[in-house]
């Protein structure tokens, strides 16, 4: 049987006791920790969202940024039209322009230039038919009349809170200390009957146009895919901001919201016109009257405008309530993305970024707070 005597090998063989070294260290140099972001492996259904998103953004955001340019630049391209194709001199295009009249018709042609091409290159840039984002028909039976009711009364009502608020607001401000007077020049009006046609046709019927078939057809039908509720609240913001001042931004978004939803319900644009035409049409009527009845008589006029409009809008709920089987609810799409995710997309697209921007700007440069900041930084 084999033993273990290792422990008395250097004792047999008389072999020197070795040296002890003391244990050696190398110091290594500090280095700082490098952090390594984790990597996010993105679903592939929620990659292709954010980029068609982000893609419709594009879509949107360029053409509504090109309606700030085509109003900057109107005047320059106006000169050089009439110097150029009429030989007129740069003071008679000037004194031309002073007319109301010439105004209007020319709001006309802008309005057209700067809501059917630029929107309309935008879907076709996304390789989507017109035909298939706007729905021209007919509006579903037994919606016409009731959303038509309740959208003019629910315009008047909207008229009345931001009025209100906005006269808040004002008396806040001025608790503070700050005059944020406010005020936007929409220019003259022409007169006689042949004015308020036109003036009629420049407010009412070509922006009710021009504007639905821009912001609820094609804005407000790309974004319908992903719910009618993210569409219709979108698009309204968008409607909004475009207007380009803080009198009409907080009307026209709530007016936005509301023709978005009589847009999803009625299933056709023609609704949408109609409300629009017959709210503007009613800002042109009592612009006309304020030269022609008191004070006093346009506000009992425009009270009893208020009411009627108020029970319209009752009647309307009453009779969709009743001609109709279908819900006031909105139809929602089985998505993987939340709506956090739909709006975060959307709205922080470089072209909406800098739409938002342009029109904020504008929007800030009408206020007298503006022009006191300006006179202030030329004073210093």
């Amino acid at each position: 049987m084999l033993e273990n005597n290792n422990n008395n090998f250097y004792e047999d063989q008389n072999v020197p006791p070795q040296p002890q070294y003391p244990p050696q260290y190398v110091q290594v140099p500090y280095q700082q920790p490098v952090y390594v972001q984790p990597v996010v492996i993105q679903n592939p259904e929620e990659y292709k969202r954010k980029r068609d998103l982000r893609r419709i953004g594009l879509a949107i955001g360029l053409p509504a940024i090109s309606l700030s340019v085509i109003g900057f630049l109107w005047y320059f391209v106006y000169l050089f039209i009439t110097k150029k194709f009429f030989g007129m001199s740069y003071n008679d295009a000037v004194k031309m322009l002073d007319n109301p009249a010439v105004q209007q018709v020319l709001q006309i042609v802008l309005s057209c230039l700067m809501f059917l091409i630029p929107f309309t290159i935008g879907a076709k840039c996304l390789k989507v038919k017109i035909s298939s984002l706007i729905m021209f028909d007919k509006a579903k039976k037994g919606t016409f009349l009731p959303f038509l009711f309740f959208g003019i009364g629910f315009c008047s009502f909207s008229n009345v809170a931001t009025s209100y608020a906005s006269s808040y607001i004002s008396s806040f401000l001025e608790f503070l200390g700050i005059n944020a007077e406010y005020s936007v020049d929409f220019g003259a009006n022409p007169e006689g009957i042949f004015g308020f046609l036109l003036s009629f046709i420049t407010t009412a019927i070509v922006p009710a146009l021009v504007e639905e078939f821009a912001c609820r057809g094609i804005v407000l039908g790309m974004l319908k895919k992903y719910g009618e509720g993210f569409a219709i609240i979108s698009s309204s913001i968008i409607f909004g901001v475009m207007h380009g001042n803080f009198e009409q931004i907080p009307f026209a978004t709530l007016v936005g919201f509301i023709l978005g939803y009589i847009y999803v319900k009625t299933k056709s644009i023609w609704v949408c016109v109609a409300v629009h035409c017959i709210n503007n049409a009613i800002s042109v009527i009592f612009t006309y009257l304020s030269g022609v009845v008191s004070v006093n008589t346009q506000n009992l006029l425009y009270l009893i405008y208020l009411i009627i409009s108020m029970l319209a809008a009752i009647v309307g709920v009453l009779l969709f309530a009743k001609n109709s089987e279908e819900k006031y609810a909105l139809d929602k799409v089985d998505e993987k993305i939340t709506e956090k995710q739909k709006y975060t997309w959307l709205f922080t697209s470089w072209a909406i970024i800098v739409f938002l921007c342009l029109n904020a700007f504008e929007a800030f440069t009408y206020s007298s707070f503006y022009a006191k900041i300006i006179q202030f930084i030329n004073g210093y």
